[in-house]
């Protein structure tokens, strides 16, 4: 979210709200930065219960030919701590994800970045590394 731009949230407010103010304030918005947060997810599980229903000449799903990925580059806005992120990925089963279901715990100190060049070569591509990526994540791959 840009720093000061206002958002009228669809459904949530009745003027237009600044997410950046809400998450370095979250004692006094915490409940409304929670109602934006529960906003963002539902529009995130609308989309994939979509491609999940749309199937493919080959049998798969849309979803099972697409990651997408939900999640924060901060695990905590109002102190800019950028580890412990809240990621969620769907997907991805026909590009070389396993599905899996589960919770992962990467490792203090692990790259963000891991996680794109990860998608980037079960999509297909050869780039071995990408930003800060240090590896793979390799718990994800079929």
């Amino acid at each position: 979210e840009r720093w000061d731009t206002p958002y009228k949230y669809e459904s949530l407010f009745d003027k237009p709200r600044n997410h950046h103010e809400m998450s370095h304030n979250q004692t006094k918005w915490v409940e409304d930065l929670e109602k934006v947060d529960r906003f963002h997810m539902e529009q995130f599980a609308y989309l994939v219960r979509k491609m999940s229903a749309i199937r493919e000449s080959n049998g798969t799903t849309l979803l099972d030919n697409t990651i997408l990925t939900y999640g924060s580059g901060l695990g905590d806005g109002a102190t800019h701590q950028y580890t412990k992120l809240p990621i969620v990925v769907a997907g991805g089963d026909g590009a070389g994800l396993r599905p899996s279901g589960k919770h992962l715990n990467c490792s203090d100190g692990t790259p963000l970045a891991n996680l794109w060049l990860t998608q980037l070569q079960a999509l297909g591509s050869n780039v071995g590394d990408y930003a800060d990526s240090t590896s793979t994540v390799s718990s994800i791959l079929a």
